[in-house]
This record gives structure tokens, C-alpha cells and sequence, in this order.
């Protein structure tokens, strides 16, 4: 299957669920509760929206932090190892030819077994 034929399917799935959810909504009467002042869910469901509301912006103010942060350490990296010719930045710039046994990275450990 194509990508634009997944595209499709899940727009078309998706707009088909979204339309039996509205008309069961409308058709059983889910959201008429809402309306009435009087019923016993309301006041729940406010205070669970209210909570909900900080939950969403504690979440969104850990995921901004965390961007910045790492938006920062990318820079740090880039600005150490001075840029790559074509503009990106890379923690490791090697240039490596004819060569056995090279590890590029943090941490590594080799063991190398002789046969002699």
C-alpha cells in the first residue's frame, strides 16, 4: 500500500469514527447532562477538568524545559567540535580509511582475542 492510500484510509477511518461518536452523542443523549445544572456528575466532571487543565500545563511546561534543554546541549556540541563544512553539527567528525579494530564513540571497550 501506497503512502498516499494509507493516507487516505486513515483520514476516511478516521472521519467515519468521528461521525458514529457524534451521532451516538446526539442520538442516545450523552452530552445532554451538561446542560442541566442540577445533575450529579456536573460538578465532577468540572473539577476533573480543572485538574486536567494543570496536569496539561505542568506536562507542557517539563516538555518546553526539556526542549530548551536540549536545543542547548545540541548547540554546546556543535559550537565545541567547530561545525562540519556542510553546516551540521556532529558530536564525532572522523575520517577514517584503511583501518581495523576503530571505535568512535563514549564508553567503548574492546577485547581482543589473538589466535597465535
Amino acid at each position: 500500500m501506497s503512502t498516499r492510500a494509507r493516507r487516505v484510509w486513515w483520514f476516511a477511518s478516521g472521519a467515519i469514527g468521528s461521525g458514529v461518536a457524534v451521532w451516538a452523542a446526539l442520538r442516545f443523549g450523552v452530552l445532554a447532562w451538561l446542560g442541566d445544572e442540577n445533575h450529579p456528575v456536573r460538578p465532577v466532571v468540572e473539577a476533573l477538568s480543572w485538574v486536567a487543565g494543570v496536569a496539561g500545563f505542568a506536562v507542557a511546561l517539563v516538555a518546553l524545559v526539556a526542549a530548551r534543554r536540549q536545543a542547548r546541549d545540541t548547540a554546546d556540541v556543535g559550537g565545541a567540535q567547530g561545525g562540519s563544512p556542510t553546516g551540521t553539527t556532529a558530536k564525532y567528525q572522523v575520517d577514517v580509511r584503511d583501518s581495523r579494530g576503530v571505535q568512535i564513540g563514549d564508553n567503548n571497550t574492546q577485547k581482543n582475542n589473538l589466535k597465535g
